[in-house]
C-alpha cells in the first residue's frame, strides 16, 4: 500500500453523515458526492477502494447506482448506509452491493469501521 491512501467515495446528500463517515475511516481519502449522477461521474473518472451510499438519493436511488456501477465495476466493493427499512443486506448482495449498515443505530460508527475493515 505504501504511502498511498485508500479513497473512499461517500454517496450522500447529507453532508453530516459524510462528515461522520471521514472522522471514522481517517485512514481513507474521503471524496463525498451527493447525487447518483455525481457519484457516475467520480467512479468512472477515479479509482475507489470503497463506495459507501446511501438508498435515497436527490436523483434517484443507491440501488439504481450500484447497477450502474456493476455494468463498468464489477470489483469495487459497494455498502450500503440507509435509515430506510424498505431496502435489507439480503437485497443489497442480490444487486452486487456487499452489504448495508442501518443508519441511526448505536452501532453505526463500530459496524462502518469494521466493514471498511473488511472490505478494502
Amino acid at each position: 500500500m505504501g504511502n498511498k491512501a485508500r479513497r473512499l467515495l461517500c454517496v450522500e446528500d447529507h453532508i453530516e453523515t459524510c462528515k461522520l463517515i471521514s472522522s471514522t475511516l481517517r485512514d481513507f481519502e474521503v471524496v463525498s458526492v451527493a447525487t447518483k449522477s455525481a457519484a457516475l461521474e467520480k467512479v468512472r473518472s477515479g479509482h475507489f477502494d470503497l463506495i459507501v451510499v446511501d438508498y435515497y438519493l436527490p436523483d434517484g436511488t443507491g440501488e439504481e447506482l450500484c447497477k450502474h456501477i456493476r455494468i463498468f465495476d464489477k470489483r469495487t466493493p459497494i455498502l450500503f448506509i440507509t435509515a430506510s427499512d424498505d431496502f435489507s443486506e439480503t437485497r443489497s448482495r442480490t444487486i452486487g452491493g456487499q452489504g448495508m449498515i442501518k443508519k441511526g443505530r448505536a452501532t453505526f460508527v463500530t459496524e462502518l469501521r469494521a466493514r471498511a475493515a473488511e472490505l478494502s
